[in-house]
């Protein structure tokens, strides 16, 4: 049996998902059948490759406005927690309030690009797939990432985030709250970004004191990097908190709000992290287009920090087709350098698929759950990239990675060669 790329178009602004389309098989096919074939049209395209049933390996989105969420817990509106000791009531209720935030920002689960899965455990983030592909039509098969950490909430098993294509709302980031979903009055829920670029902020570590919290400063530094690109606080759609403990996400959360002053903070993401500094931040935000550029994605570090050869301190998508990878692990249990090198064997033959190469990469955040595996991707990385075009990443150590008996996963996205 051989897998096909599935294609699902859409105009900007569409509300409907059109019409299905059968899905693939899981096998993996020859490159021929699986190679993305451009259009000039918007459109979202799931490329299954060798991915389990209801995931894909990449999906590229093209000339489409996109909708990012908050973290969304189990919990009920009333902001109680539903199906406590319930991997699958837990489930059920991270993704009804997905489907509400979506769907109030004029998108929905049928328009799914990427998935990310925080879980207590692999069979509950396994159960999130089977559960999300019952409410899914066989064609919808977004990328899909899992991290396996303690939550905010005590008793939590799964929190998702979620990127998926969006109905225009004017030239502007868009905001919004979501009154049916238990949430934070000050924050929005989704932030639908409008047809453009994207700019990716690599994550920026710090510690703090009681002058000023490792939140504040993190995020002042982020903010700072927006605004030598002349950029605002206004075009931010997601900030990523990777923080230790995780029940510090509330405070955090408090720090976040008072540098959005004026506005709703934009959708944060908590991922509980183990390191030294209590805080690291990453940020995406808008990047409207104007003129002719260079190239598709340019790297830029600002002039008082050093550059390095593994990662820009920002990476300006300038183009409207991005491809969301699925998160990666080695295929086999193996030490570091085997699983750092299998992945990026992975990465490539994906890339290709897509009409994309290493020195097209815009953003990586490598997960990694040991010393060893932490060690040579620091060490082999330089073998892989250009050193003038690192993408913009977050190397964080966590609990567990996306899958048993590794210790890396490393969760990309990337632009095509070509214009």
């Amino acid at each position: 049996m051989t897998s096909q790329s599935l294609t699902v178009a859409m105009l900007a602004g569409l509300l409907a998902v059109c019409p299905a389309v059968k899905a693939a098989p899981e096998k993996a096919t020859p490159a021929k059948a699986t190679t993305v074939k451009e259009t000039g049209e918007p459109s979202v395209r799931y490329l299954p490759l060798d991915a389990p049933a209801g995931m894909s390996r990449a999906v590229v989105v093209k000339g489409l406005p996109l909708v990012y969420t908050r973290q969304l817990l189990p919990l009920d509106r009333k902001g109680k927690l539903v199906g406590e000791g319930s991997a699958d009531k837990q489930i059920e209720q991270v993704l009804t309030n997905l489907e509400a935030v979506l769907d109030a920002a004029g998108s929905g689960l049928g328009k799914l690009v990427r998935l990310n899965v925080c879980a207590l455990s692999h069979q509950t983030a396994g159960r999130v797939r089977e559960l999300l592909s019952k409410r899914l039509d066989p064609a919808v098969r977004p990328a899909i990432t899992v991290v396996l950490t303690p939550l905010a909430h005590r008793k939590a098993m799964v929190a998702v985030d979620a990127v998926a294509v969006a109905a225009a709302k004017g030239q502007a980031v868009a905001l919004q709250r979501v009154q049916s979903v238990a949430g934070d009055k000050d924050c929005a829920d989704a932030a639908v970004m409008p047809r453009g670029g994207v700019v990716y902020l690599s994550g920026q570590p710090e510690n703090g004191g009681l002058a000023m919290s490792a939140v504040t400063k993190s995020l002042s530094t982020l903010l700072k990097r927006l605004g030598q690109l002349k950029l605002s606080p206004a075009q931010v759609v997601q900030v990523k908190v990777f923080l230790t403990p995780a029940t510090a996400a509330d405070e955090a959360l408090a720090e976040v709000k008072k540098l959005f002053p004026g506005q709703l903070a934009p959708p944060v993401v908590f991922v509980e992290w183990i390191a030294s500094a209590p805080v690291e931040i990453e940020l995406v935000a808008h990047l409207p287009l104007t003129g002719k550029t260079a190239g598709t994605v340019e790297y830029y570090n600002p002039p008082e920090v050093k550059p390095s050869p593994t990662f820009s301190r920002v990476a300006l998508v300038r183009t409207e087709r991005q491809v969301y990878i699925s998160g990666l692990s080695a295929r086999a249990p193996g030490n570091g350098e085997a699983q750092v090198r299998d992945v990026f064997d992975q990465l490539k033959h994906i890339l290709s698929k897509t009409g994309s190469d290493l020195q097209h990469l815009a953003k990586a955040t490598y997960y990694v759950s040991d010393d060893d595996a932490s060690k040579m991707l620091n060490k082999l990385r330089p073998e892989y990239y250009d050193p003038k075009r690192p993408p913009a990443a977050s190397k964080v150590t966590v609990h567990g990675v996306g899958q048993s008996d590794r210790t890396l996963t490393m969760d990309m996205i990337a632009v095509g060669i070509g214009r």
